[in-house]
Formats: structure tokens, C-alpha cells, sequence
């Protein structure tokens, strides 16, 4: 039960402790593509993650359906690359609050599973 509220505790502070951070941080300058050297690599992927699509419709086999995942993570990878990310001024005693509460959480958590696993019965 100790391993339990370990673990949920954990969970409920790296939550808390990751929305408190993320609340501090600003997007700016969103473009929905991002750029390499002059080309355009999101409409670029974008255009692969069609094809595969189309490809995976054809052949639904793990092989075209793995390619298409992969795809889709760069997809993902390309628009975040594409975003301008600022924090937001925060006092010293916000920062150790927040690092406190994610790192503690994280660690409670871990706690939680390694005493699971170690108790008998279980």
C-alpha cells in the first residue's frame, strides 16, 4: 500500500510540477513549416507521409505500417522545430519549486515501482 501512494503521489507531482512549467513558457513566431538551408523539410515530409499512406492502404503490412510511423514521429519532430519557444521570468525560489515538484515527482514514482516489485506476493 506505502508502494502505492508512492507511486501516485509521484505521478500527481511530475503532473503538477510539468504543467506549472509549461504554464511559464511562450510560443512565438509559430510557421507551420520548418526550413533547412532554404528547403521546405515539413512540406517535404508531409508529402512522404501521403505517399506512405497511400502505400499502407495498399500493402497494410507491419513493414509500411512501421515506415509510416516513423513518418509521422518526423512530422511531428519537423512542426515543433518550426515553433519559437520562450520561458517566461521566474524568481529563483519558482524554478526550484517547479524542479522540485517534477524531479521529486519522478523520483517518487520510480520509488513507487522499484518497492512493488520487491515486496512479496506481488
Amino acid at each position: 500500500m506505502k508502494s502505492l501512494m508512492s507511486f501516485l503521489l509521484g505521478i500527481v507531482l511530475t503532473i503538477v510540477g510539468a504543467i506549472t512549467f509549461l504554464s511559464n513558457v511562450r510560443v512565438s513566431n509559430f510557421s507551420l513549416f520548418f526550413r533547412y538551408k532554404g528547403t521546405n523539410v515539413t512540406a517535404l515530409v508531409l508529402l512522404l507521409l501521403c505517399i506512405l499512406f497511400v502505400v499502407y492502404i495498399v500493402y497494410p503490412n507491419i513493414v509500411t505500417g512501421s515506415i509510416l510511423a516513423i513518418a509521422f514521429l518526423v512530422f511531428l519532430i519537423t512542426i515543433i522545430l518550426s515553433l519559437d519557444f520562450y520561458i517566461l521570468h521566474m524568481t529563483a525560489l519558482e524554478i526550484f519549486l517547479i524542479l522540485g515538484m517534477f524531479f521529486g515527482g519522478i523520483g517518487l514514482t520510480l520509488r513507487g515501482i522499484v518497492d512493488a516489485k520487491n515486496q512479496p506476493g506481488v
